[in-house]
């Protein structure tokens, strides 16, 4: 990423306004962040398929991780005119990987505010006993029936047709079993897309 990053040093000198040089940069470094974070998702999904998964297990706030991730994405809401609301009490503690925790809720995020938009991205988080929920609710056009069986495979149909890769949730279901979880995802009968996770607490 260190030539993205200077073609942001380069972005930021440019003096002239009316040169087209600024967005020209721009969309060059736009360009290469993209295609980078493509081959560094291909070669996680290789990794993961063949069960190459470190973890490493430390306490972690779960309502601190979302608040940061939040954080992260809200140009990428605030492009697609979403909403994004934290419900969750503070903190939700457990013992898991942090780097994989935030990976799995920047996924569920991405892909909401994908086909949210305009509207709200609801992410709640809940204690149980043994347990933490985090749940994503968008209010897009939700699951066909014929897809949730297979939602969760290695290559999803509709996602990569949109422009994705179509294995983001691949990647959350893998991340999520590997500490131990679950994950599931069902369309509600007002409409949009429900992921629930459920991470034990230790």
């Amino acid at each position: 990423m260190l030539l993205a990053d200077h073609f942001d040093e380069m972005l930021e000198d440019t003096s002239s306004a009316t040169s087209p040089l600024p967005s020209r940069v721009a969309i060059l470094a736009k360009n290469l962040r993209k295609f980078v974070g493509t081959v560094d998702r291909v070669t996680e999904v290789a990794q993961l398929r063949k069960g190459n998964i470190k973890l490493e297990i430390s306490a972690v706030d779960l309502v601190a991780v979302v608040t940061d991730v939040t954080a992260r994405l809200r140009r990428e809401a605030a492009a697609g005119c979403v909403e994004v609301i934290v419900d969750g009490p503070q903190p939700a503690m457990g013992w898991w990987d942090r780097t994989r925790v935030d990976q799995v809720v920047a996924h569920l995020l991405s892909n909401a505010i994908r086909y949210a938009g305009p509207g709200v991205v609801t992410i709640s988080i809940r204690l149980r006993e043994s347990e933490v929920e985090l749940a994503v609710r968008d209010h897009g056009p939700g699951i066909s029936v014929e897809r949730l069986p297979t939602l969760f495979d290695h290559l999803d149909p509709v996602t990569a047709q949109s422009g994705g890769l179509g294995v983001g949730l691949f990647i959350v279901k893998t991340l999520v079993v590997a500490m131990g979880g679950s994950v599931s995802a069902e369309t509600p009968t007002d409409g949009g897309a429900l992921f629930r996770v459920l991470l034990p607490r230790g």
